[in-house]
């Protein structure tokens, strides 16, 4: 792909990302109306750009390219992209003596090393200095990339994924149950999940208890608990009140046989929950935004989508939702430049390209963009609108990859297919997580 104004260098083809979110809208207070408002470089230079995605290049590029018409005439950005199986560790590699890109894609799994090893920019200044309300994102968006004693922002977002129930209207209909809405509690939850189960036709009522974003985080976080572990990594939260209470509520479900076990699902994935749902079996599962083009392209049933339900006792429906950030090098010779090029990309104009071009919702609030991401669904009758109203309350990623395996596979097989006690699981589980946060 030949640009004039920057240079894209593909190493490989990528694997695509992730997922991720929306939010309130905020006005910055400008004449315009925009959400976020790109506003001019102070002076031009040259930058160089990380990201892993290489249909997210040619995107973030188009963008880029405006900025420097519109907004930075004479500035380059050298765009390269660095594939998923080896970014991370190149970006490592950089951040521990090499050359840093400017610019670059950060996850908020993996964001805290960077932060710890101040390797990436305090964007703060920037945001204030442009006028920029960082509750703008919402809580999921951004909590993960605030960092030291003021909590300042050290990202942008690019995107979001968050966490809905999707149900199976038919067999609500056919066990007399009425749908589900906004408004319901986990006791309307179990209830429902109860009527609807029918163990001598291998039928259940729910299966929601699945791997860290998609299952039982959510109910953790919807307690008011950050899930695992603490956003600081100093200690593991699974032994808290708040997620006992979850994981003892979803355990239930399942010695009461609403539920499934994971040997009865044939796994304990998402994509293991989604299949099982496809299959006719379970009426309700837990599943991310990213599973919408599957439903409706799979799916031959009639289904919906609802929000979380609400913790009786904090009246909180909280997703787990993850976000794709903009970072800056700390160690970029050109940080105003480099902080003004992020501003573009995660504002209502930068944004539009992203909203047009990824299929995927673009971390931006406004609502016209946010509808663009809807629109791009066709004539889907389902309640997309629920995955972006999820974003309103919502709790970011903290755990990290050492820990991946054991939450999602070890303590889910534990309380979920083995009948280990939930406060057995709980502690084998937190003692390993600790020897992992000791050592980061």
């Amino acid at each position: 792909m030949h640009r004039t104004t920057r240079h894209v260098a593909v190493v490989l083809i990528t694997i695509l990302i992730l997922s991720a979110f929306a939010l309130p809208v905020f006005a910055q207070g400008d004449d315009s109306g925009a959400t976020i408002q790109a506003q001019p470089c102070d002076a031009p230079g040259d930058l160089t750009m990380w990201v892993w995605d290489e249909n997210w290049a040619a995107i973030i590029g188009d963008s880029i390219d405006q900025w420097i018409a519109d907004y930075c005439p004479g500035a380059s950005v050298d765009l390269q992209v660095q594939p998923w199986g080896q970014y991370w560790d190149l970006l490592k590699t950089s951040a521990s003596g090499g050359d840093m890109p400017d610019v670059f894609n950060m996850s908020q799994d993996r964001f805290f090393f960077y932060a710890d090893n101040d390797a990436v920019l305090d964007l703060q200044p920037y945001w204030d200095k442009y006028g920029v309300d960082t509750t703008t994102w919402g809580t999921g968006l951004i909590d993960p990339y605030r960092w030291g004693e003021s909590q300042d922002l050290y990202a942008g977002p690019v995107n979001w994924d968050t966490i809905a129930i999707m149900y199976n209207k038919d067999m609500f209909d056919a066990a007399g149950v009425e749908y589900p809405t906004a408004d319901w509690t986990w006791d309307d939850f179990a209830a429902s999940a109860e009527a609807l189960a029918d163990p001598e036709a291998d039928q259940y009522g729910a299966l929601v208890y699945m791997e860290y974003q998609a299952g039982y985080p959510n109910w953790i976080a919807a307690t008011g608990t950050t899930p695992v572990v603490n956003a600081d990594r100093t200690e593991c939260t699974l032994d808290d009140e708040g997620s006992l209470e979850a994981l003892n509520f979803l355990r239930g479900l399942l010695d009461d046989g609403a539920m499934p076990t994971v040997s009865t699902v044939g796994g304990s994935s998402a994509d293991d929950a989604f299949a099982f749902f496809a299959a006719g079996k379970v009426a309700m599962i837990t599943a991310g935004s990213w599973k919408l083009p599957d439903a409706i392209d799979q799916l031959t049933f009639n289904w919906d989508v609802v929000q979380l339900p609400k913790n009786p006792t904090t009246e909180r429906s909280r997703s787990i939702l993850h976000a794709v950030g903009y970072v800056a090098s700390a160690r970029t010779e050109n940080p105003d430049l480099a902080a003004n090029l992020i501003l573009y990309l995660v504002s209502d104009e930068g944004a539009k390209f992203f909203a047009e071009g990824s299929g995927v919702s673009p971390a931006n609030p406004n609502p016209d963009l946010q509808q663009i991401w809807i629109d791009s669904f066709g004539d889907a009758d389902v309640n997309i609108q629920a995955y972006i109203d999820a974003m309103q309350d919502s709790q970011g990623v903290t755990v990290f990859d050492e820990i991946w395996d054991a939450m999602n596979s070890e303590l889910v097989v534990q309380i979920f297919d083995l009948g280990v006690p939930v406060e057995d699981a709980v502690a084998d589980t937190c003692a390993f997580i600790d020897t992992q946060l000791q050592a980061q």
